[in-house]
């Protein structure tokens, strides 16, 4: 079934705009004036630039320690009902972010190729075409791998049986790098989530501006 027909997928907006953003003037040259990723005198927003032309992307809030932490207990409270869920809904929800996906390959490689200087091939094979593997890969095996583990026992223990039982974590905190936006960012979400988890990611600052559009295809 088409499963993404069945739920709201959020348009393509580009962060900031989507459009480069020039200096007044009209001038590209950015040697006359050093880039800053925060401004002193606005600490709670980060500038976004592109590593490739240096062109100014447009700007992503600056969270702070106590907007962090109310994030990751706001996806507490979610995951407390998130890991009562069936591996049959867990999968209905890694296909739906596959058809998504699939469905807006020129948009994600264009953002990635912007956001962190690298080409759009590098983003289809690098970006694309891993996160879709992760996806089938966990659509068919995830179950199979969280099932209970049987462990030999000795002689002693021989009327008992052993085995090792998969449980949810909890919340997972990620640390994404910069040189796969969507790939480091989106990689640890589906083994989170599949997993029963609650996840929060940090993304890199160097590349902030692409994943305010990757956030909003978890959340639709």
């Amino acid at each position: 079934p088409d499963i993404a027909s069945e739920v709201d997928l959020p348009p393509l907006q580009l962060p900031g705009g989507g459009n480069d953003e020039k200096p007044q003037n009209g001038s590209t040259d950015h040697a006359s004036k050093p880039l800053q990723l925060v401004d002193d005198a606005n600490p709670s927003i980060i500038q976004c630039y592109s590593p490739a032309t240096l062109d100014h992307l447009g700007t992503v809030p600056n969270l702070s320690a106590e907007q962090v932490t109310d994030l990751a207990m706001r996806s507490k409270c979610a995951q407390n009902s998130w890991k009562t869920t069936t591996f049959a809904q867990r999968r209905r929800v890694l296909r739906t972010l596959q058809k998504y996906i699939v469905s807006h390959i020129d948009e994600i490689c264009q953002l990635c190729a912007k956001d962190s200087g690298k080409t759009q091939v590098d983003a289809l094979l690098g970006e694309i075409l891993t996160t879709c593997e992760k996806i089938r890969t966990l659509l068919h095996h995830g179950e199979t791998w969280l099932e209970p583990s049987k462990r030999a026992v000795n002689p002693m223990m021989m009327h008992k049986n052993a085995y090792v039982q998969y449980v949810p974590l909890g919340v997972l905190g990620i640390i994404a790098p910069w040189n796969y936006p969507f790939h480091n960012m989106l990689n640890h979400v589906l083994s989170g989530i599949f997993s029963g988890n609650g996840v929060v990611t940090k993304c890199s600052e160097h590349t902030s501006w692409s994943s305010v559009y990757f956030h909003s295809i978890c959340r639709a």
